[in-house]
């Protein structure tokens, strides 16, 4: 044997390096099952009321998913599941709370439409507000416009109309802005029959931006509308409304016609000078 295949005896051999600690599965199950939940949790947060229980199911998801994760540190578990779990179940959470402030936000804006409609009276949208401030969309009174089955006119308009609602009926209450008399002409094309008061609203499209119904006030016109008869093909009917609207409404006021119920959105608009 040669001497450069002899061994230094003063030279040691390096130690074979540790064989790798394979991971147990340890806290496994609870990951799963946080996963599973917080995956539920994460797909019903949008639904209202139902969204409720996916908090519940996300905080579940999220005890269990920690708890996977302190298992796996001490016991040489996988952290994967657990990790991922956390994370949705935090994500669903926050999108519960995300989304019910939304709805309750929704809820309050269509309790105050609501309200506002009660009392005849709501805010203008910017298409209606648009087109009352447009001189050359306005009708002038006597004009007609076709508007679903019917064709329209706004006869009158009264602005100051409290001595006249006064007279029309001796029940009528004081106004608590003052009184606006309106004189709406109608014929009937249709081909079968027509009631232009159910038919068609008459709304006032005020200076200050708000839309007011008839429904401001419970006056007796001279003329009612409900005193017109049902219309036939080419049948004409004429009766009066009033609106109980503030002093600042009616400086620059527009009247405006629609179907009650259509999806044409047609309507007309009139001056009331």
């Amino acid at each position: 044997m040669s001497v450069g295949n002899q061994l230094d005896p003063g030279h040691q051999m390096p130690a074979p390096a540790p064989a790798p600690v394979a991971k147990s599965s340890a806290g496994k199950g609870l990951g799963v099952a946080a996963l599973v939940i917080g995956i539920v949790a994460l797909c019903l947060c949008w639904v209202p009321i139902v969204n409720n229980f996916a908090a519940v199911m996300g905080f579940i998801a999220l005890v269990l998913g920690v708890v996977s994760l302190a298992i796996a540190s001490k016991k040489n578990g996988g952290k994967g599941l657990g990790i991922a779990s956390s994370i949705i179940a935090v994500v669903a959470i926050v999108l519960v709370f995300v989304t019910q402030a939304a709805y309750v936000k929704a809820l309050d804006g269509l309790s105050a439409a609501i309200e506002d409609a009660g009392d005849g009276e709501v805010a203008a949208s910017e298409e209606v507000l648009e087109q009352a401030q447009d001189p050359a969309q306005a009708l002038g009174l006597g004009q007609a416009a076709a508007i679903g089955e019917y064709t329209v006119r706004v006869d009158a308009v009264n602005l100051e109309a409290d001595k006249e609602i006064a007279a029309a009926n001796p029940f009528n209450e004081k106004p608590e802005g003052q009184y606006v008399l309106v004189d709406l002409a109608t014929e009937y094309n249709g081909a079968e029959e027509g009631d232009p008061w159910i038919d068609l609203t008459v709304e006032l499209v005020g200076s200050d931006a708000r839309i007011y119904s008839t429904a401001t006030n419970m006056a007796v016109t001279e003329h009612p509308a409900t005193d017109v008869p049902t219309l036939t093909a080419g049948g004409e009917g004429s009766y009066q409304l009033a609106f109980d609207v503030p002093a600042a409404a009616v400086e620059d006021a527009k009247i405006r016609v629609t179907e009650t119920l259509s999806f044409k959105d047609e309507s007309g608009l009139w001056a009331t000078k």
